[in-house]
């Protein structure tokens, strides 16, 4: 099993941002209601940080969804990644 880690914090980025404009909520208003600040969810909206298991309790109450919703999305993110790396192949230079 591959546990490189920066795979699933870029998959959580994704999927984190995409809850949220889902919700229509914007970082300001998910920070408040998660009761993180707007700077942290910018974190972790761009990989620059990774949740902890109470911090992602806290968006997915914020987002108004479940947890394990939540990590679905994130699940479904980074196995797209993983499947488009794994398919992309050598460039065959072209005559």
């Amino acid at each position: 099993m591959d546990r490189q880690n920066e795979t699933l914090v870029a998959a959580f980025a994704v999927a984190l941002s995409g809850e949220r404009e889902k919700a229509q909520l914007t970082q300001e208003e998910l920070a408040e209601r998660a009761d993180v600040s707007a700077r942290f969810i910018s974190f972790l909206e761009t990989g620059r940080r990774q949740p902890s298991l109470s911090t992602l309790y806290a968006l997915s109450k914020g987002l108004h969804i479940r947890m394990q919703d939540l990590i679905a999305a994130v699940e479904r993110h980074h196995d797209a990644d993983t499947v488009d790396a794994d398919t992309v192949g050598p460039r065959i230079p072209s005559d």
